[in-house]
């Protein structure tokens, strides 16, 4: 009997656990009264956020002249949107830590959706798309699915993987599952309680070139799209690969496209290396 992505992500929600401090930080930072000082002194309890933290703040990214070598002034440098990015990215990364990488390669998971993350990130203020605050995290998540689902379908992910030129990934997650990873993706971050803003483009960007989506929705359908161009060169046209009509809908244009990628790898390795996701 085939499995529901809610199936598939109840069955990954009791094998994989968001860290206990993930809730506490996420708590604090929903609030409009959050402190610096009280979140400074949460962070420095955890090893793993606060050197990623720290990181973050000695990282090109920010090019700050001196050395960041407190919590309390890396907070004050990165600012709270970054910070809950990263607290956000923590939890979820951490709760797969233990997936083994000869079943599914981590690499290259974690390379098109951080290369997904920074090109929706790009595009949303270049073009001053709407409702876009959380886009980074939806485009950091958008594939989670696949992990949520190798525990039970590990060959079928495998399959799901070896997609060509004469294919896409999701012509193969819709032929092998009946839908795509983003279906489980979105499933187990309802179940985690993610905000919703982050789900909604997560649940809706695969339906962008037949339905009506969000703008946030049809900035992740397109840098879905060129995460994998960029991740498989040569393997498929920008032209062909993407909507013309979901580009012309956010005013997109090939030399945004250009732009989008450049910054994506000038960033893309400077983030593998700050965050917590291997």
């Amino acid at each position: 009997m085939t499995k529901s992505p809610l199936e598939y992500a109840q069955s990954a929600q009791e094998l994989c656990v968001l860290p206990d401090i993930y809730s506490k930080l996420t708590d604090m930072l929903s609030k409009d009264d959050c402190s610096l000082d009280a979140l400074a002194e949460v962070i420095e309890l955890e090893p793993a956020i606060a050197s990623t933290l720290l990181k973050m703040a000695n990282s090109a990214m920010f090019q700050f002249p001196r050395e960041i070598d407190s919590i309390q002034r890396a907070l004050l440098l990165i600012g709270l949107k970054e910070v809950s990015n990263l607290v956000n990215a923590y939890g979820v990364t951490a709760a797969f830590s233990e997936i083994d990488p000869s079943v599914a390669d981590m690499d290259k998971f974690w390379e098109i959706s951080v290369d997904c993350a920074l090109i929706c990130e790009y595009l949303a203020k270049e073009k001053n798309v709407p409702d876009t605050n959380a886009i980074f995290l939806s485009g950091l998540f958008h594939n989670l699915g696949a992990l949520a689902m190798v525990h039970n379908a590990p060959k079928e992910i495998k399959y799901c993987e070896e997609y060509t030129s004469d294919d896409t990934p999701w012509q193969r997650q819709k032929e092998t599952f009946g839908f795509t990873y983003a279906d489980c993706s979105a499933a187990l971050l309802k179940l985690w309680q993610i905000p919703y803003t982050i789900i909604e483009p997560i649940r809706e960007f695969n339906h962008a070139p037949t339905e009506s989506v969000s703008p946030a929705a049809k900035l992740l359908f397109v840098a879905s799209r060129l995460a994998i161009i960029n991740s498989h060169p040569g393997m498929y046209s920008k032209k062909s690969f993407i909507d013309a009509q979901v580009l012309d809908s956010l005013d997109i244009t090939a030399d945004d496209i250009d732009s989008a990628l450049e910054h994506c790898n000038v960033k893309a390795l400077e983030l593998l290396a700050a965050f917590p996701i291997y």
